[in-house]
């Protein structure tokens, strides 16, 4: 759906589930990250929701250090935070800040990973430094902050989800998940 909001939520019709697109690891007005989260795990409450499923598929980064916000409100949430109500969608666009924030659900939750495995592991080294080549003038950009958020022997290249769903065309063009 609308993949140009950060985030947004809606309930999957005759069920009793939340579906929460993740799309920016940012808080923006004019609602902040910590408001639209209060808000929905508010909503589940009041609606008696059952399950919490955050897609993150088209998320590219932003801020990881919101990773610990958003993991503070998902383990405070007893009824969502348990095996079978908690699932993160994830894939090839999942980039950048969103796997810190994928991987610290994965380790701190009972959450389960389903779709494609994401772009880099849990540990990977990030942020942008722009700069031009002192001969060429040619612009560069070089990476240089070194981001663990598990173990520091994890040596993953990706988060492979518990539940693969590889990529197809058929389902692409069907939208169909």
């Amino acid at each position: 759906k609308d993949r140009r909001t950060s985030y947004w939520f809606e309930p999957v019709p005759n069920s009793k589930v939340v579906y929460f697109q993740f799309n920016s690891v940012s808080s923006n007005p004019p609602e902040p990250l910590d408001a639209f989260l209060e808000r929905l795990l508010n909503y589940i409450d009041e609606q008696k929701m059952e399950k919490l499923i955050i897609d993150m598929r088209w998320n590219n980064g932003g801020d990881g250090r919101l990773a610990y916000p958003i993991l503070n409100r998902l383990t405070r949430a007893e009824k969502i935070n348990q095996r079978g109500n908690l699932f993160v969608i994830v894939g090839r666009y999942t980039f950048s800040a969103a796997p810190i924030v994928a991987s610290v659900i994965e380790s701190f939750t009972n959450a389960i990973l389903v779709g494609e495995p994401t772009a880099t592991g849990p540990n990977f080294i990030g942020e942008d430094n722009f700069f031009n080549l002192p001969y060429s003038q040619l612009p560069v950009s070089v990476s240089d902050q070194y981001h663990e958020t598990t173990w520091t022997t994890d040596t993953r290249t990706a988060l492979t989800p518990l539940l693969l769903v590889p990529f197809s065309v058929e389902a692409y063009k069907a939208k169909r998940d």
